[in-house]
């Protein structure tokens, strides 16, 4: 008991000058500037606009094989987000989504989110290749049928009106099990 009175004063002493290390600093905002606009954005303009798809679901039958849908890409916040709408139909399901699609100016790689109205969210990273104008983006992702996924989107720009483009999901990390795969257009309105 007397060597605790004794160190007392020194620990709260010794706690005391550790909080004040730890307090947070004054933030001078006027001191701090936002960065300008990275060039790597520019890649996501081909996608800016207004666009009927359609793609086939290589890995289905009959009525389901074929989807149709309408899509809406548009620059916000200061353009250093592509905000992203769509929607897709097929005889017995249809669904909408949202997404952002930008640049992580830390990491230096492209990153993008989609949600959509089953309450299924995706996220992923991107590669442009500027020489073919072709898009490649993997992602994990809570799959249509509600089981994990872990996916593959590939698009390209044949021109300024038209995106070529596939997916795949697979049920496991190491790409062995396929869940479905799709190939489409995407031309602007």
């Amino acid at each position: 008991m007397n060597i605790a009175r004794r160190f007392a004063p020194s620990a709260l002493i010794g706690v005391a000058v550790l909080m004040a290390g730890c307090a947070a600093p004054i933030i001078d905002f006027s001191q701090i500037e936002r960065p300008t606009r990275p060039a790597e954005l520019e890649a996501y303009n081909v996608f800016e606009g207004q666009w009927n798809w359609e793609a086939e679901v290589v890995n289905a039958e009959g009525e389901d094989k074929t989807w149709t849908g309408e899509a809406s890409w548009r620059w916000t916040l200061d353009n250093r987000w592509l905000h992203g709408l769509m929607s897709a139909k097929t005889k017995n399901a249809e669904f909408e989504a949202a997404g952002v699609w930008g640049w992580n100016p830390q990491k230096k790689h492209y990153v993008w989110w989609m949600f959509n109205n089953w309450g299924y969210p995706q996220e992923g990273t991107a590669k442009y290749d500027e020489a073919n104008k072709a898009w490649s983006m993997n992602y994990t992702a809570v799959g249509l049928d509600g089981t994990t996924s872990y996916g593959w989107y590939w698009m390209k720009a044949l021109d300024d009106d038209t995106l070529e483009w596939k997916m795949i999901e697979w049920a496991d990390a190491l790409h062995m099990a396929q869940k479905l795969e799709m190939t489409g257009t995407y031309k602007r309105k």
